[in-house]
């Protein structure tokens, strides 16, 4: 009997050891390294170029037709020569604007006032100066910018005038029907010559 109670204890102690386990631990993954970030030079900021702007002493448009309008309207001065009228008009702010010329043997010059337009002929004053003085002083100091039949100005083509380069616009009055041409500058976008129907403006 106690043979017996002796084999069962010791096949329970066999029993209870733990079989060594035959499994390799494998060691977790570690993570990859995180990619080194590229470096990207700053790039350096681009400064837009400032366009050129017109002052009353100088133009500096592109060869527009609008650019030559706005220079006109600013300019501070020039020689002209209207339907073979040689003159010179002055401008120095705008709303006073200053115009002689000679016609005929007579000086005309006609200067902005508060009362409006005062022309002296020959040192005197003139009350009542004939249509062809008012005439030069509208063309000259303002720019009768009309509707036109084709809604904008037409590049006609580019032509050398008074040894100027200058674009050639070319458009219709809708109201009067006049045909007019205009020549800009490409150099300095100023208007060189200006056709209105039979009347010629020429601009040094």
């Amino acid at each position: 009997m106690k043979r017996i109670a002796l084999a069962v204890l010791v096949l329970c102690a066999a029993c209870g050891r733990k079989e060594p386990s035959n499994t390799t631990t494998t060691a977790a993954p570690q993570p990859a390294p995180p990619p080194s970030a590229t470096s990207i030079p700053a790039s350096t900021p681009v400064v837009p170029h400032a366009a050129n702007r017109s002052t009353p002493q100088k133009c500096a448009g592109d060869g527009s037709y609008e650019d030559a309008i706005d220079c006109f309207r600013i300019s501070s001065g020039f020689h002209f020569t209207l339907d073979g009228v040689r003159g010179e008009m002055s401008r120095p702010t705008p709303g006073l604007e200053r115009v002689q010329f000679k016609k005929d043997g007579v000086t005309w010059i006609g200067e902005t006032k508060h009362q409006g337009v005062v022309w002296n002929r020959n040192g005197t004053h003139e009350l009542s100066p004939p249509d062809f003085v008012n005439h030069v002083w509208q063309r000259a100091t303002m720019v009768l910018d009309p509707q036109k039949k084709e809604g904008a100005p037409q590049l006609a083509g580019t032509e050398t005038i008074f040894g100027e380069p200058a674009n050639h616009y070319h458009f219709t009055n809708v109201n009067s029907g006049d045909a007019n041409d205009v020549w800009v500058s490409t150099r300095d976008g100023r208007i060189v010559k200006w056709t209105a129907g039979k009347s010629v403006l020429e601009l040094r």
